[in-house]
């Protein structure tokens, strides 16, 4: 009865959030059909500010970007789209259509190391997925053990433990490959031009400059500044208002 009540109030609270933000949705959209780009942003950043989110949300907010000339910006939603959702196509095609008309272009450097591979498989298999899919693996291999108990038949017994192997294999990548997307954090560069220092320090070496939209692997930040490393594997420090993490 308990259990049933907190359902009851989570769905009502739920359903109250919705209606809430229904008129600024409504008016998002309205502002982006009629082309007024940043109050639609403005829009939906407010409804992002309420502490909700979700794929198509961050999706809409990229198209807006786009339109109102901001490559940084719409990059960074469709990335945020992709990341709760990525299987999501739209963000996919859009990110790619943008990123063609950035300034830089860079030629990233191949990794071949086991957590950016978990991270790449990540866009088309989340650790969800794969974690469900060992644990349907692990309960089959369990009701296979024991119906091999009562009809004693081997080839059930080796099914069994190949699935209970391969529910363990599943449930432990599903586990490294969260780890990994959690511990990498990126950024992208939303300025129109940035410069990369050598220390989080406008007076020590100027390394090269970068443009809007680029996306950075962020190592660690210092007060004001962030260090990041190129697709191209070069290091440097760039001031946190220049960059956004994803």
């Amino acid at each position: 009865m308990i259990k049933k009540i907190f359902v009851f109030l989570f769905l009502s609270l739920t359903c109250i959030t919705l209606n809430a933000n229904e008129p600024l949705l409504d008016s998002a959209e309205s502002n982006y059909a009629a082309k007024n780009f940043k109050i639609a942003i403005q829009n939906y950043q407010t409804i992002l500010g309420k502490g909700l989110s979700s794929a198509n949300l961050y999706y809409n907010l990229g198209n807006c970007y786009f339109r109102n000339g901001e490559l940084g910006n719409s990059i960074l939603y469709y990335k945020k789209a992709l990341k709760l959702n990525p299987g999501h196509e739209n963000a996919a095609f859009n990110l790619a259509l943008v990123k063609a008309k950035r300034v830089d272009k860079f030629d990233e450097v191949p990794q071949f190391s086991f957590n950016v591979i978990l991270i790449g498989l990540n866009k088309y298999f989340s650790h969800n997925y794969i974690s469900i899919l060992g644990s349907i693996l692990l309960i089959f291999s369990a009701l296979g053990f024991l119906y091999a108990k009562k009809i004693k038949v081997k080839k059930v017994i080796n099914l069994s433990r190949i699935m209970v192997f391969l529910g363990v294999l599943f449930t432990l990548i599903a586990w490294k490959q969260q780890s990994a997307v959690n511990e990498y954090e990126s950024g992208v560069v939303i300025a129109k031009s940035s410069n990369i220092f050598s220390e989080p320090n406008p007076n020590s070496t100027l390394l090269f400059e970068i443009h809007e939209g680029v996306i950075l692997e962020i190592i660690n930040e210092s007060n004001e500044w962030v260090n990041i490393k190129t697709p191209d594997n070069r290091v440097g420090w760039i001031q946190n208002f220049k960059i956004k993490s994803i």
